[in-house]
């Protein structure tokens, strides 16, 4: 993994140069992340599948063990809201245990350009919202330093990334529209070729007590309120075989969303099933 010494923070400003230094380096030791890692799959688990436990039904998570062990593995979920992937990581964590290191890469808008923002990563993320984007079009030349980091992670077959197609999270008032790949996604699939799963899921609440109550309203287990869609591994080998270029990563990531979007009308039709099972 990218050491700090190597990376150019002339790009952060002093909070964020400070939140990533320390990020960096506990990620970066094999016996930190280790510990992260293991108390993300036990207490961490515990606490986020105690507040979505009564309200998500996970389907298709028996193909999580289709992927190759030999190779790290990449989450490309549809991105509504904050929670997704921590949702998909707890319950993974749920059912097979502790497997991989996970990373979800985030803005750097409060998680790193506030100390607080480094307390909430570390305490309750356990560190695992690394690397940071910024959005800045003055520093976007960070980005390149962050896709390296995750390039890097990817190459460890340890590792497992939580990376969203769309780059940013579609508030659009239709959940099975979607925004348009970016290729930053498919950069980051030809140059690490990782184990591909994407993911569906739908039905979160913008509030967080709202998704509270959902969770302990137990009167009807069989109606949940969210549904998390799991498809089998990707298979990009045409598209590795292509010349490297932005045309090719744009393609990779095009057909990653084309695989999300089929997840969304399983998931319409498992919905469907659930709210007619009365």
């Amino acid at each position: 993994m990218s050491q700090t010494s190597k990376i150019d923070l002339t790009y952060l400003n002093k909070i964020e140069r400070f939140n990533f230094t320390v990020l960096n380096r506990l990620n970066s030791s094999p016996v930190f992340r280790k510990i992260l890692t293991t108390i993300g799959a036990t207490i961490g688990k515990t606490w986020v599948e105690l507040f979505i436990e009564g309200a998500v039904v996970a389907h298709g998570f028996k193909n999580f063990k289709k992927i190759d062990p030999k190779r790290a593995v990449l989450l490309v979920p549809n991105h509504r809201t904050f929670f997704d992937q921590f949702a998909i990581a707890a319950r993974l964590f749920k059912i097979y245990g502790r497997h991989h290191n996970i990373y979800f890469p985030v803005r750097a808008n409060y998680f790193y350009d506030r100390l607080s923002g480094l307390f909430v990563n570390l305490f309750i993320a356990n560190g695992v919202m690394y690397p940071p984007f910024v959005r800045d079009r003055k520093r976007l030349r960070w980005n390149k330093e962050a896709t390296e980091i995750l390039i890097n992670l990817l190459r460890n077959p340890e590792n497992m990334v939580g990376y969203h197609p769309e780059g940013t999270r579609n508030l659009g008032p239709d959940p099975y529209e979607f925004l348009s790949a970016k290729p930053g996604c498919g950069e980051i699939i030809y140059r690490t070729n990782p184990n591909v799963i994407p993911v569906f899921l739908e039905g979160f609440p913008d509030n967080p007590a709202h998704m509270l109550r959902c969770s302990s309203y137990r009167k009807n287990p069989r109606r949940p309120y969210v549904h998390m869609v799991m498809g089998e591994p990707i298979d990009f080998s045409e598209e590795l075989a292509m010349e490297e270029n932005k045309k090719t990563y744009l393609t990779i990531a095009q057909k990653a969303m084309r695989h999300i979007a089929r997840l969304s009308k399983d998931e319409i039709t498992i919905r469907k099933k659930y709210e007619t099972s009365d």
